[in-house]
Parts: structure tokens; C-alpha cells; sequence
């Protein structure tokens, strides 16, 4: 059925006459009395009786009409969400992460809803292996994740550099100020924050402690940063991990310093080379980075 049958019969009816009708539609009278007929031929029925100067609905024409009503709105209405959807202002949107990132996220996420409160997120968790597989899979639209990167098929946009800490349990004296020297974490049990894939965090601290000829005692190694501080909360070691981690638990529980000479860690935004992200996407993107300025 032509929709445009429906929204000359609801015209009609909502004006009282075809004459006025018409003139609302911007066509002639004759047209519209043949588009009027033909929708009544195509259900088999009589949907306005033309014995009176004014319309009257039959029973079939008053359901037609709400009817009608229904499907004319419903069309609205998608043609709406569509464009927002098109526009970034409505729907939904999907970022992979992994966990030492996360603590990005919260302003972002608030000064996005109070600008478009019509998108939700979703959001995946795993470390930055997981993260590119999500992407390369379509099941994300963004990650935010720690570089370096094995793939060469992502669009990268650096969000942050920032130092790597040591996180000790209370009561333990290993930390002494803001700063503390690698040398000084020989004789303790650590955990690292270790992802899959090429070299990362793990690999740069390792490394380092090598560089002032000793090998550290790594007790733990975990791509999941909450299960590493959780263990510094049992006193099991001390923990290595990039310094917006500790922004995962209230300010000041933690007792950490960054870790001399300065070992850094990057952030970034990626997304695949091979795929247009949606508007939403895009505008989220200037909000983190905004954000983080």
C-alpha cells in the first residue's frame, strides 16, 4: 500500500473537506477524490460516505483512520531516530577497553550524556590484544587502549603519556616520598601489569631493571590492573602499573610513586583504517580528547 494514499485519506478526514484537503496538500481536488477512491478500491471497503457537505467516516474509515494515524507516526518516528542515529545524537555506542583505561572514561562519558542524554554505551573489557580483536570483529566502534600496538590496520590518536607507579600495601616502607628508583624494588615481591601480544608494560619494566643489572621479583603478572591493586590490598606485593590506575579506587587509599628514571606509559584511541566511524563515534572522540585537555 502506497503511504501516500494514507496521508491524503488522513488529510481529508482532519480538514472536514477535500476541497480543503487539496488545497493543505498542495494539489488539485479531482487528483485527490481519484487517490481517495483508490484506497477504498484497494480495501474493498467505503471509507467516507459523500452525501453530506462535510465527512463522514463510516465504522471501516474511522479504523482506517486511526490506523493510519499509527503507521504515519511510526514512519515519523523512524525517519527521526534514523537521522539522529545519522547525526550521532541517538543510539547506541560501543567502545573496547582495557582495564588501566578506564578511569578515562567517567568525564567523558558525563559530558557526553548531557550533550546527547539519547546515546547509551556499552562497554567491553580485555587487554589491548582483546581490544583489536573487538575492533577488527566490528564489535566495537572505539577502543581506548595502552601502546604499542601490534596492527598496522588502525587509525591511532594518542590521548595521554603518563608514568608508571609502584603501588605498596599499607604498612610496608618501600615508598618513602613521591618518587621511589627502580633500584630500590630489587628486594621486593612485585606484580606487573602484563597484556598479550608484543611488547608493553611488562616487557619496558623488565627491561629497565635489567638496565641496572638486577632481575625483579615478579610474583604476579595480570592484564587486569583491579585484580592486580586488589592483591596490594592483601599485602600480597607491591604493584606496577600506569599512574591513572590508581584513579580506579578513592583518592588517597592507595600509597604509590612514580618510579625513577621515568618509565612511561601511552594511551590511545583507535579505531580500524578500513571503516568509517558512525557520527557517534566521531563526536565521542572529540569529547574524550576535549576531556583530557
Amino acid at each position: 500500500m502506497d503511504l501516500r494514499k494514507l496521508l491524503y485519506f488522513v488529510t481529508i478526514v482532519e480538514e472536514g473537506q477535500i476541497t480543503r484537503a487539496a488545497k493543505k496538500l498542495h494539489m488539485a481536488q479531482p487528483p485527490l477524490s481519484l487517490q481517495l477512491k483508490a484506497l477504498e478500491e484497494e480495501l474493498g471497503v467505503t471509507l467516507i460516505r459523500r452525501n453530506t457537505k462535510t465527512i463522514e467516516l463510516t465504522a471501516a474509515g474511522r479504523t482506517c483512520y486511526h490506523r493510519a494515524k499509527e503507521i504515519l507516526n511510526s514512519v515519523d518516528g523512524m525517519m527521526l531516530e534514523i537521522k539522529e542515529q545519522e547525526n550521532g545524537i541517538a543510539g547506541n555506542l560501543s567502545i573496547g577497553t582495557v582495564m588501566s583505561c578506564v578511569s578515562y572514561l567517567p568525564k567523558a562519558i558525563q559530558t557526553f550524556q548531557q550533550i546527547y542524554p539519547r546515546v547509551t554505551f556499552q562497554l567491553w573489557e580485555g587487554d589491548s590484544h582483546r581490544v583489536e580483536e573487538l575492533l577488527q570483529t566490528k564489535t566495537v566502534d572505539l577502543g581506548i587502549t595502552r601502546l604499542p600496538i601490534e596492527s598496522e590496520n588502525l587509525n591511532i590518536v594518542n590521548l595521554n603519556t603518563e608514568p608508571l607507579v609502584a603501588v605498596q600495601p599499607n604498612g610496608w616502607n618501600a615508598i618513602q616520598g613521591s618518587t621511589i628508583h627502580i633500584k630500590e624494588l630489587k628486594h621486593y615481591p612485585l606484580m606487573v601489569l602484563h597484556g598479550q601480544g608484543g611488547k608493553g608494560l611488562f616487557e619496558i619494566f623488565v627491561e629497565s631493571c635489567q638496565n641496572f643489572h638486577f632481575n625483579p621479583k615478579i610474583i604476579c603478572e595480570s592484564p587486569d590492573v583491579a585484580a592486580l591493586l586488589t592483591l596490594v590490598d592483601s599485602a600480597v606485593g607491591i604493584a606496577i602499573v600506569p599512574k591513572s590506575a590508581i584513579e580506579l579506587r578513592p583518592k588517597g587509599t592507595l600509597i604509590n610513586a612514580e618510579i625513577t628514571p621515568l618509565l612511561k606509559s601511552e594511551t590511545a584511541l583507535v579505531w580500524p583504517k578500513d571503516r568509517r566511524i558512525s557520527k557517534t563515534a566521531e563526536h565521542f572522540s572529540r569529547v574524550l580528547i576535549g576531556s583530557l585537555s
